[in-house]
């Protein structure tokens, strides 16, 4: 199976892989937000991330995996080598999939958006 083995400034942090059937992602990320987009809400607010994430979906048990959130400086240095192995680390995190949940969301979000748009729910009976 592919994996990747993921290194940060020379040294080997994770090896990760979902097996047969799946999705395997590696994401170096940098956000900066500014006011009412913050966590402070305030308008002299700025705040910044830089993070490298690790992690996949095993598509058979519809289970996502996490391998790695981490938080990167300028300068660090990220290398990911695409390998054929059947070893991989223990993922730090399991998170099956959660109908009920998705179900809730998917019911919050349609009555935001109506909302949003003026609409009004009516449901059948």
């Amino acid at each position: 199976m592919p994996v990747f083995h993921v290194y940060l400034n020379g040294k080997k942090v994770s090896t990760a892989g979902v097996g047969d059937l799946g999705v395997l992602g590696a994401h170096v990320s940098w956000v900066r937000r500014k006011g009412e987009h913050t966590l402070a809400k305030k308008a002299d607010s700025v705040e910044e991330e830089l993070t490298l994430h690790v992690g996949g979906l095993i598509s058979p048990a519809q289970e996502h995996v996490r391998w790695l959130d981490r938080d990167l400086k300028i300068g660090d240095e990220v290398r990911i080598t695409v390998a054929e192995d059947s070893k991989v680390d223990r993922p730090r995190s399991r998170e099956r999939r959660d109908r009920v949940k998705e179900l809730r969301s998917q019911k919050r979000y349609v009555r935001v958006m109506a909302k949003k748009f003026g609409w009004k729910i009516q449901a059948q009976r």
